[in-house]
């Protein structure tokens, strides 16, 4: 599959390898038109919906040469947040939602995606305290995914993530360990002349411990190493789109990383990191990948008035390409937010990433594909935000995005325009 991690994500950018929430590290006084929520014992509930309009020059992210389909969506997007009060420990919940309805060929091109997320911290000691989270997600693969191509409609899997980790401080030293478990499952489909493509091979298991020792050099600075091992486990042999060659694709590498933390007052604050990778794989067919990795998540404030969000990561991929282990992929994003009045917010981002594809078959029948596979993306956004009070928000936005690929009729260009509006509590 073709990886995007590591690029800026609907409001999400990835640092060292997690999930940091823009919104809730911005410090510009909004309080005005932030939700209340709705009050019950020890815990406040945030319910919202919304209904977003878009249109998509291209939902089947198809080259030019091949003829592509234009549509208006409707999305629908009903959520809920759920959040404990308390001055000790934590207990969150979120659920959220989008429902994609399709005026073009809506059988090939609808989904319901739902994302559920149940988190709490326990605290053990002073500086010691331990996380746990449980996440389930029903949600549809990217048209565009060389790894589906084949389908009428979306490819639509299940994610199970369970993660547990704890965390103590012993003076400067600081050290967190612990595992994530990932489960992926996949549902089968039909091609457009009802072949039915063997999806759920593909379904596995990703386990990742992992372990980070930090070291506070002054207030605001922090050198650290990390340690990542992961074991992929598929349940069988994994067909390429569901119907091609089969692959054993269970794998087993080890990620280490050395870096530093920073927190300069609010002025800039992030991390660094570079290291090594590495991943076998059982089948030998496929090659080991190794090199060199590493992330990078910033935060800046120009002024008082200005967010400046950069990262950029290098990691591996899964894929069911035939003869290719995996793809190692670079990604970069940069994304900035100026508050033009108090309630009026201007957005604008660019992004690009590059999977290289490791190994091939060179018994292809395609002449111009006897070469590794090379994909390149690239795109940009901007759009304006308009907080109309407590309950209501409305924002416009547009994005591109392009993928040139040195495989024959693979490129493709999106054109996006999406009218948001969500009331919420």
């Amino acid at each position: 599959m073709v990886s995007v991690f590591g690029l800026s994500l609907s409001g999400y950018v990835l640092a060292e390898g997690r999930i940091v929430d823009i919104e809730a590290n911005k410090t510009h006084d909004l309080s005005p038109y932030q939700p209340l929520g709705i009050h019950a014992g020890g815990f406040t509930a945030f319910p919202k919906m919304g209904i977003n309009n878009e249109y998509d020059s291209n939902i089947f992210r198809r080259d030019n040469r091949l003829g592509t389909t234009d549509s208006y969506v409707a999305h629908f997007n009903p959520g809920l947040a759920i959040k404990s009060d308390w001055s000790s420990h934590a207990l969150n919940f979120s659920f959220d939602s989008d429902l994609a309805e399709y005026a073009s060929l809506p059988d090939q091109a609808n989904y319901q995606d739902i994302f559920t997320n149940v988190g709490g911290r326990l605290d053990v000691l002073r500086d010691s305290y331990m996380d746990a989270v449980f996440a389930y997600n029903s949600v549809h693969e990217d048209r565009g995914s060389p790894d589906q191509i084949a389908g009428k409609g979306p490819t639509f899997y299940d994610t199970k993530d369970m993660q547990w980790f704890y965390t103590h401080k012993f003076n400067r030293v600081s050290l967190k360990s612990g595992v994530d478990a990932m489960r992926f499952d996949y549902e089968n489909l039909l091609t457009s002349t009802n072949v039915l493509l063997l999806m759920d091979t593909r379904n596995h298991w990703e386990y990742t411990p992992s372990i980070r020792l930090g070291y506070e050099i002054q207030p605001g600075y922090e050198a650290f190493v990390k340690f990542a091992y992961k074991d992929v486990d598929y349940d069988t042999l994994v067909r390429f789109g569901g119907a091609g060659t089969a692959f054993q694709r269970d794998s087993t590498g080890y990620n280490a990383l050395g870096g530093m933390a920073f927190d300069l007052t609010d002025l800039i604050t992030g991390d660094i990191s570079v290291g090594y990778l590495q991943r076998d794989y059982e089948d030998p067919r496929l090659n080991s990948i190794s090199g060199i990795n590493g992330f990078v998540g910033l935060k800046w404030r120009p002024t008082a008035l200005t967010t400046v969000l950069a990262n950029f990561s290098h990691d591996i991929s899964e894929t069911t390409q035939i003869g290719v282990s995996g793809s190692l992929v670079s990604s970069i994003g940069l994304n900035v937010e100026h508050e033009l009045l108090r309630n009026v917010i201007l957005k604008a981002g660019g992004r690009t990433s590059q999977s290289e594809y490791q190994g091939f078959d060179p018994t292809t029948a395609i002449l111009q594909n006897r070469q590794n596979r090379q994909d390149e993306i690239y795109g940009g956004n901007v759009g304006v935000k308009y907080l109309i009070n407590r309950s209501l928000v409305t924002d416009l936005s547009y994005r591109y995005e392009s993928r040139d690929v040195n495989y024959q009729f693979s490129n493709y260009e999106i054109n996006e325009i999406r009218l948001n509006l969500i009331g919420q509590f």
